[in-house]
């Protein structure tokens, strides 16, 4: 590990968001008023760890800065070079000082948006139809997991931890019939902390549950921090960024079949789940493209009180290879009930499956 000794520094200084770490941290100063100063920290930030940095002219970025004849012009420039300079994955969160009642803390650009999705995110979305005890092929969705940045540490533990626990508990309920392969939905993925997401279906990642097995990867250049599982915890490098509080299920036939469904709004820590299954035995995937955000994000706090969201490494698959865009099924197929069908049908064609009946 010693090639990845400085991308494991940049990775664990803070926390991911599109590959989320949560290490012991202070807290960020209070927030201040908006300056034109927090403009040129996040040029500077950019130019020093942006995965794309090179790519940018920066002398002339800060010349172009200093010239801005107002805040809105400021603002674009910024901006437009955070897009440029993460393939459009960055994003500089904003303080707004909008009206609230008294005590109540300011909130960012992006309060609402994540309430909505916590809302949406607190819990795994169960299967379309009701189960069927004869079918032998288990399936789960996943969907995205956001934190609410403005929320205690400890509830944000809590909360990870019950979205791990649950998807598990929808693993074990499917898992008490006679199954034979299993479909992992994740075409409403659309990102957030990956972390309780893995956690969650590492009983399907693992094809061994008592040896370590890497499942990804972090990729900066010629370094990398490899992700893995080990009997129910997910590793990055050799710590674990968020383990189960409790022993983790094991299924009743491990190693099974896999059957991945993936399509356009399956992004950013979605397509790092995505990955997490390439390249694994008996594994296939099967729908379209996925969004092309397959990079890890640095939410890095700013003095002004808002947050940059800072674009650092690509994700990679077991094999470490990707290149930080749209991941390709192996089978692209546009209609969704047909990507199913075309999941099932592979499923049963695999030897675990083969002399199983079908569901009807």
């Amino acid at each position: 590990m010693a090639k990845a000794k400085g991308l494991a520094v940049l990775l664990t200084t803070t926390a991911l968001t599109a590959a989320c770490i949560f290490p012991t941290r202070a807290a960020p100063a209070p927030p201040t008023p908006d300056t034109p100063d927090v403009r040129e920290t996040i040029l500077q930030l950019l130019e020093q760890r942006a995965l794309h940095s090179d790519q940018i002219d920066w002398p002339a970025a800060h010349q172009q800065l200093n010239q801005a004849r107002s805040t809105d012009e400021a603002d674009r420039i910024v901006t437009d070079l955070i897009s440029r300079s993460t393939a459009n994955h960055g994003r500089w969160r904003r303080t707004q000082a909008a009206p609230s009642a008294a005590g109540e803390k300011p909130r960012t650009a992006d309060t609402e948006q994540h309430r909505q999705r916590d809302t949406q995110a607190g819990a795994p979305v169960l299967q379309r139809r009701p189960a069927d005890p004869d079918d032998p092929i288990g399936s789960i969705r996943v969907p995205p997991f956001m934190d609410n940045p403005s929320a205690p540490r400890e509830i944000k533990h809590q909360r990870r931890q019950a979205f791990a626990r649950m998807l598990q508990s929808r693993l074990r309920s499917e898992d008490q019939r006679n199954l034979c392969g299993w479909i992992v939905d994740l075409r409403e993925d659309r990102g957030g902390n990956m972390w309780p997401m893995l956690a969650g279906i590492a009983p399907l990642l693992s094809t061994d549950p008592k040896h370590r097995e890497v499942i990804g990867a972090f990729v900066r250049g010629a370094e990398h921090q490899t992700w893995s599982i080990e009997s129910g915890r997910v590793l990055l490098g050799e710590r674990s960024p968020m383990s189960l509080d409790s022993a983790s299920y094991v299924l009743r036939h491990p190693a099974p079949p896999v059957a991945v469904l993936i399509g356009p709004r399956t992004a950013s820590s979605g397509e790092a789940v995505a990955l997490a299954f390439r390249g694994r035995p008996a594994t296939r995937s099967f729908g379209q493209k996925t969004s092309g955000y397959s990079t890890a994000n640095v939410p890095t706090p700013l003095p002004d009180g808002s947050t940059l969201s800072l674009t650092v490494s690509v994700s990679v698959d077991r094999n470490l290879k990707g290149d930080g865009g749209k991941l390709e099924p192996d089978v692209t197929i546009e209609d969704g009930v047909e990507a199913e069908s075309a999941a099932r049908s592979w499923l049963m064609a695999q030897p675990a499956c083969r002399g199983v009946a079908k569901a009807p």
